[in-house]
């Protein structure tokens, strides 16, 4: 299997108001740069992610752009990931070589193991746009996904809007379907999942 690391950027995108996660009704950016910012370990659950990327590269020069609370914000803010997508190719350095771009869920942070599988489809085959990541129980996740950079820009471009439109926008073009686990398909959306997360650490 061939992995690609040379040419390829990550976009993380933080979405959501977090409500599932603190149901008080506070601010959305708060409630949400509070999920991102909660205990995982020895870290936080979007720091665990960025650990897991940068362990990954092993100091390759991937680019990393966050978009949430603290980061890039898509304006307006909470147009949910499609946008965020955007906002986060928007604002990368693109240098000569940028081929391909990864998208991921700021709320999963086991995810990164995914990455190398994830590329090494797309770039098996010329022929497709994008991959997205199957879970066990058969359903994709748009947010465990990797796009060719061209492929990616032209759908955008071609949006009237990006704002509250759905990430599967993104979808419809030359697709294969990559296998990820239940631990890489975590997702944080609630204190009860924040507990799994911390019992697959501790496991």
């Amino acid at each position: 299997m061939r992995e690609t690391s040379a040419g390829v950027a990550v976009v993380v995108v933080a979405g959501g108001s977090g409500s599932r996660f603190d149901p008080s009704g506070g601010p959305a950016d708060g409630v949400l740069a509070a999920k991102l910012t909660a205990p995982l370990g020895g870290s936080t659950v979007l720091g665990t992610l960025l650990e897991g990327l940068d362990e990954w590269s092993a100091g390759r020069d991937v680019p990393v752009v966050v978009v949430g609370p603290g980061g890039v914000r898509e304006d307006p803010p909470g147009g949910g990931p499609l946008a965020g997508f955007a906002a986060g190719l928007a604002a990368l350095q693109e240098g000569p070589g940028l081929e391909f771009v990864v998208l991921l869920g700021a709320d999963q942070p086991f995810a990164a193991p995914a990455v190398p599988r994830l590329l090494a489809a797309l770039a098996g085959d010329r022929s497709l746009d994008a991959v997205v990541g199957v879970d066990p129980g058969g359903r994709r996740q748009p947010l465990l996904s990797a796009h060719r950079l061209t492929a990616a820009r032209r759908v955008l471009d071609g949006l009237p809007a990006v704002h509250d439109r759905p990430l599967r926008e993104m979808f419809r073009g030359r697709l294969a379907e990559v296998a990820v686990s239940a631990r890489e398909s975590l997702d944080v959306d609630d204190p009860d999942d924040l507990v799994r997360a911390a019992g697959v650490l501790e496991g």
